[in-house]
Parts: C-alpha cells; structure tokens; sequence
C-alpha cells in the first residue's frame, strides 16, 4: 500500500463541450486544496491498480500494488469492478491473475479505504466474477460470476473477513436488490439462456442457514432490477398487463398486494429516493446506446394515492439519485461533433433536476470512456443499487469522460454549477463512498 499526497490539483483538460447554463468560474488548485473534503472517490487506474483519493484528487491511496502492464508473469493481477461498502469504511474489488498457462484466476478481494487489511475473501475455480453488491450491513457480499461450463450467471454471498461463502442461485439474465434488513433479496432472472419477455421470473430469496427461494406470481415486463423502498416494506417491479403492455407495479414485500403506479412503454428502469418519497423511471426503447427515453417522477408521499408528474428531462440514458432524495442526476444524449458530414465524438451532456422545483441544470457535456458505456450504461439501474457518483454531502458528482489527449479522466463535478469540471486523476469506474 503506498499513498501518495498532492498539493496542486492537474489543471483541467478541454474535454467538456463549450455551453453550460451560466457562469462557471475557473477552478483553482487552492480552492481544491482548502474546500471541506466529503467521503472518498475509488477507481481503477490506468495500471489496473485501485485507489481512492478526496474529490480534490488529494490523498491518494493506491490499495493494490501488483500489477505489471505489459508483463507475462504469473503473478500479474488486473483488478477491476470496485464497490464501497455502505458504511464507507472497506471496499472489494475482483483480481484477474494470469497464469503461465494463459488460463484466468478470478478472486475477490477486499480492503480498507485506507489500503489496510487487503486481503484475498473468494475465489473459486470455475468462477469468474463481474459484479459486486455490498450487504446493506457491510458485513457480507454479494457478487455475479460466470460459470465455467454453464451458461448461466451465478450469484454467491461472501463474508467480508472470506471465512464463508453461499451460493443463492443461478440464472441468466440475473438482476437484484437487497432488503433494507439484508435478510431477503428480490431476484429477476431466467433459468435458461436467451430469455424473452415473459420467460422470466421473480422470486423472493429469502437467506441465512438455508436459501429459500419463492417463485412470485408476477409476469415481468421489459425491465432489468428491481427495487426495494428505504422501509422494506415494498418492491418496485414491472409487469405485464393481458395487452402485452408493461405496467409499473408496488408490490408487497411478499408478493401479495400490487398497486400499479403508471403504464410503461418498451424497456423500463427505475430507482426509488433515499428518503422513501418518489420513484423516478424512465421507460423506452433499446438503442445502440442502450435504453433512452424520457425520464418521469412519482410522488408517493401518500403511498395510497401515488402521483404521476412528467419532466424536461428527454434523452436520458441513465440517472442517479443524491442521497438526499432531492436531486437527480442524469446523463443524456447531446450533440455529436460533425467534421465534413462524418461524426467524430459521440456525446453525453450531465445535468441535474431539482424534483421539488423541476428546475434542470445543464452541468457539462462529456466524451464517455468505453467502461462508462459498456460497464455502467448497459446495466446502470444495477449499478444504482451498489454505487453512487454522488459525494455523501450532495455537492459533488464524479464522472468518467475522455480528455483532449485521449485518456480516460476522472473529473469531479460541482452540482451548484458554479465552477467548472475538476480533473482529479486518470482511469475509469469512479465511485463515490457513501459515508
């Protein structure tokens, strides 16, 4: 574990596209340095190392120190897909080693934000994970492996210290959410390979001793994760209506009681807000860039009578909640750069939307890096429920855009709008912890 101080932030790379709503002021490296530092940003480096560091690119810790790019050693580790804990305090991570067999060794490992206490907890021949999903308790974790010689997707519980692993079950596609109380999980899946609407299931998994697994009556519609409300008391879920239509339902916990929230058209993907009083979901169809439509809020103070507001966000392809429950940040479509009629950038612009006021605030516009669009895009509202881009005090967004010499960049967000783009570092999957 090596940490590494820095006293004058990197000077901010044009990459962003020119407009934003008002005045940004420029940022500057004392203004980084004395700002009140909130949680810790993790990410992977362009060595393959993971590392965290404060929003102003400050007190890095490099966590893993054993990857050799370029070299054919047997003891070379590519690490990737880091995931926070709830609490903030650890993170866990997947090591790829290749042998001199060119055969590929998956593990989980896990570690201190500090670097301290890294230690190997999973690995399992056969296995090669690719999703991980802290335990609301921070003391046990999920992930999604791939399984040699089968085509499903296999999801597996493992304690933090690695004395004890459980597999829970097997599908594919595979979709969750936890409990609040980490005792129960709602799955989406497919027992067999290219699964249609239709074909697939939701099932209560009920965990501890013994794994019980109960098939719910629900037909799903075009979706991917579930959700459960902050309480418990209740899952979000989409479903099939005797048109062939998608409805979005609040369900039970059990399964019994449905109430339909809206009617959905095409693919659906929805979150619920930290504080337990609105939905937001977007609903459309599949593109090259993955799903893009329109995103709309569902105020569910009186949980009896929920109420159905559209809003100016269009475009969208995927979107955050703060920790709050006031903001929402999204990412959405923007105008790609045209050079003698042939396209050279594909652009997302961020913005963020006030759900009290409805106002938006365009915050930037980005180049995505290839592991934003192929790794979180695809399968953001998953990602909604193991990681966040917010810093725990909402004043901040974390975000992975490509600079003007083609790297993959690390930049730092203010929500206010007051200042412009903060380049903290290089590499790609930057989260923010919770705590």
């Amino acid at each position: 574990m090596k940490i590494f101080v820095r006293h004058i932030v990197m000077s901010v790379v044009a990459t962003f596209v020119v407009g934003c709503q008002g005045f940004q002021m420029p940022q500057s490296p004392l203004l980084a340095t004395f700002e009140r530092k909130t949680g810790h940003i993790v990410y992977v480096g362009l060595d393959n190392n993971i590392y965290t560091m404060n929003q102003a690119g400050q007190d890095i810790v490099m966590i893993t120190d054993q990857s050799v790019p370029g070299n054919d050693i047997s003891d070379d580790i590519t690490y990737f897909y880091p995931a926070w804990s709830p609490n903030g305090e650890q993170l866990a991570f997947v090591g790829y080693r290749r042998a001199n067999d060119r055969s590929v060794e998956a593990s989980l490992y896990t570690a201190r934000y500090d670097g301290k206490e890294f230690s190997r907890v999973f690995s399992e021949p056969g296995k090669q994970p690719f999703y991980v999903y802290w335990l609301p308790d921070s003391g046990d974790i999920s992930l999604l492996s791939g399984a040699a010689g089968d085509d499903r997707f296999v999801m597996d519980i493992v304690s933090v210290d690695g004395s004890a692993s459980q597999e829970i079950s097997r599908g594919i596609p595979f979709y969750w959410a936890w409990a609040p109380d980490g005792d129960a999980l709602i799955a989406h899946k497919s027992s067999r390979p290219g699964a249609e609407t239709g074909s697939t299931s939701l099932s209560l998994v009920q965990v501890g001793d013994k794994v019980i697994d109960t098939s719910l009556n629900i037909r799903p519609s075009l979706f991917q994760s579930p959700v459960f409300s902050p309480d418990g008391k209740y899952f979000v879920a989409g479903i099939q209506n005797s048109a062939g239509g998608g409805k979005l339902v609040l369900v039970e916990e059990t399964g019994d009681r449905r109430q339909i929230l809206d009617d959905i058209e095409g693919q659906a993907a929805f979150d619920w807000s930290p504080d337990g009083d609105r939905i937001a979901y977007m609903s459309g169809s599949p593109t090259v860039y993955g799903m893009v439509g329109e995103l709309t809020l569902i105020d569910l103070t009186d949980i009896e009578n929920p109420l159905v507001s559209d809003t100016n966000a269009s475009g969208v392809i995927a979107f955050f909640w703060d920790n709050s429950g006031d903001k929402l940040a999204y990412f959405s479509i923007g105008e790609a750069k045209i050079s003698n009629g042939v396209t050279q950038e594909f652009v997302l612009e961020l913005s963020v939307l006030d759900v009290d006021s409805g106002e938006i605030m365009r915050l930037t516009g980005l180049r995505p890096t290839d592991a934003f669009m192929t790794q979180i895009v695809p399968h953001f509202d998953q990602y909604q429920r193991s990681s966040t881009i917010w810093s725990p005090n909402d004043r901040y967004l974390v975000i992975n855009s490509m600079t003007e010499d083609n790297r993959p960049g690390i930049f730092v967000i203010d929500a206010t709008g007051n200042f412009q783009p903060r380049l903290a570092n290089y590499g790609v999957m930057p989260f923010w912890s919770r705590k």
